[in-house]
């Protein structure tokens, strides 16, 4: 109990802020690259305005991290300082007003699994970044009826839609607490225009990126991956679950028991401004899980909020008792992350599909290595954007991908035209023997085993790349998935049909 007392106190906190900054650092610099960063690695490589998926934040980020090293911990430490400095925000906001519990509601964020372990470098971790200097913005924008910090938290608010369009939700946000529970005289109303014409820069180059970009973003995001989706319940169950498994279920009962607190903050102005930036988004999260499944990662940019609202009525008592909880919580996390370090991938030798999945994140060397005594004649590719973005983190040279892909992922179009390798042997690597469907599209075709930690996998071996059967077998099928862009939406450039199918653009 001492210790439970003793993280609510300034030196508690600051011995804990100090602990899990070292033990973040530490799972950044052992955690094995993900597929996903290594993906945003090569936009950081190939530095734009935008990118195929996302908006181009987290690709800057990289861009200015690789010119010092591409180290795993050092491409990761600007999501190590966002939880540690918002843990120190949130004890900030809350230290005037609700001091007994500030070091306390600083202490439970730092000691949450989400921030304690998973610290990878993905689209979210300027996302989080940018909204919650955002939403502070924004409180002292109301707190002073100050048009700058109104403008302030549009420009931020802006950085974060550059980050990922999840950033839109807080803007809803914004503006369903500035017309329903903000004062109704005219000052709010400038502010909310001022909010939007801070984020009118970044909106604006963003549609233009998109415009001289297949709209790709758009595809992307509104057809592309919502294609099939329907109602179902079974995704709000998950979401809920989610909910409960990110904030516990002793701050859910808390947030449950005193709801009329909760709610009647809305309208008590200061603080209370967080629980909007907190229910809105939530909200609009369970209307989106009828139909999609949430993502752990699409909450972390207003789990923040849910603490600094939590600290505006939550007992000390109560408070002790949520700490207690997740100081458990947080210590068995750490034990099974550190168990599944020193385990895998042995422990999934049983499945080898997952088994490989795991080699391409940590023997990604060893695959290298058996593709090396054909480096001088081929060119390396994959038939996957997270194998192919591994081997070239790995690697350090760009890994193309070929065939089909998937609907995600596909930045490596703009970065790869196939009319080069026309005539050129190229190399797949692929986990089956199903490297023999891509045969067709050489001259001569071999297949070769690469052994690699007691599973095998296979490298084609193809000559003289036919480009323009390729061209009429794969790439006009990706055209009408990928790239089928709505007749109503102007066009003014697009990479992929000005390569492959230029008389498309004469429309």
């Amino acid at each position: 109990m001492r210790l439970i007392n003793s993280l609510c106190t300034p030196r508690g906190f600051t011995a804990l802020f100090v602990v899990t900054l070292i033990i973040k650092l530490a799972f950044a610099a052992v955690i094995p690259m993900t597929g996903d960063e290594a993906y945003f690695i090569q936009w950081g490589k190939h530095p734009d305005f935008g990118f195929y998926d996302h908006p181009p934040m987290v690709g800057w980020f990289l861009t200015a991290l690789l010119s010092v090293s591409d180290a795993a911990w050092w491409l990761r430490l600007p999501m190590v300082l966002t939880t540690s400095i918002i843990g120190l925000g949130i004890v900030r906001l809350l230290r005037t007003d609700h001091p007994a519990v500030a070091y306390g509601a600083g202490s439970l964020f730092l000691l949450t699994p989400v921030n304690l372990i998973f610290m990878l470098m993905t689209t979210d971790t300027p996302l989080v970044m940018w909204s919650f200097f955002s939403a502070v913005a924004f409180y002292v924008a109301v707190h002073r009826a100050s048009r700058r910090w109104y403008l302030l938290c549009g420009v931020l608010l802006g950085a974060a839609f550059f980050s990922k369009f999840f950033a839109g939700l807080l803007g809803i946000a914004y503006a369903a607490y500035l017309l329903f529970f903000a004062s109704r005289q005219r000052r709010p109303l400038i502010g909310l225009l001022l909010i939007i014409l801070g984020t009118l820069p970044f909106i604006g180059l963003n549609l233009y990126w998109n415009y001289t970009h297949c709209w790709n973003n758009y595809l992307f995001n509104l057809v592309n991956r919502t294609e099939g989706d329907t109602f179902s319940f079974s995704t709000v169950v998950k979401y809920c679950v989610l909910l409960l498994y990110l904030f516990t279920p002793p701050v859910m009962f808390y947030f449950v028991k005193q709801r009329r607190l909760a709610v009647a903050s809305l309208r008590q102005g200061g603080l209370g401004v967080f629980m909007a930036l907190l229910l809105v988004p939530l909200f609009l999260f369970l209307l989106l899980s009828t139909w999609k499944d949430i993502g752990l990662h699409w909450l972390m940019s207003f789990y923040p909020f849910g603490i600094i609202a939590l600290g505006l009525f939550i007992t000390e008592k109560q408070l002790r008792t949520a700490l207690k909880f997740m100081l458990g919580y947080a210590l068995i996390h750490l034990l099974l992350v550190g168990f599944l370090l020193t385990q895998v991938p042995e422990m999934f030798r049983h499945n080898d599909n997952t088994y490989k999945d795991l080699l391409y994140s940590m023997r990604t060397h060893q695959l290298l290595k058996a593709t090396s005594p054909y480096a001088k004649d081929y060119a390396l590719a994959t038939d996957s954007y997270v194998e192919s973005a591994l081997l070239s983190y790995a690697g350090r040279q760009h890994v193309m991908v070929f065939g089909y892909g998937s609907y995600h992922a596909r930045q490596d179009e703009q970065i790869i035209d196939m009319r080069d390798y026309a005539g050129r042997n190229i190399m797949i690597m692929t986990y089956t023997r199903d490297v023999k469907n891509y045969a067709e599209f050489f001259d001569e075709f071999e297949i070769r085993p690469v052994p690699v930690a007691g599973t095998t996998f296979y490298l084609g071996l193809g000559k003289g790349f036919r480009y323009a059967l390729y061209r009429e077998k794969v790439l006009k099928d990706v055209l009408k998935r990928y790239y089928h862009i709505p007749k109503e939406w102007p066009v003014g450039q697009c990479y992929f049909y000005e390569r492959y199918f230029p008389a498309l653009l004469e429309r």
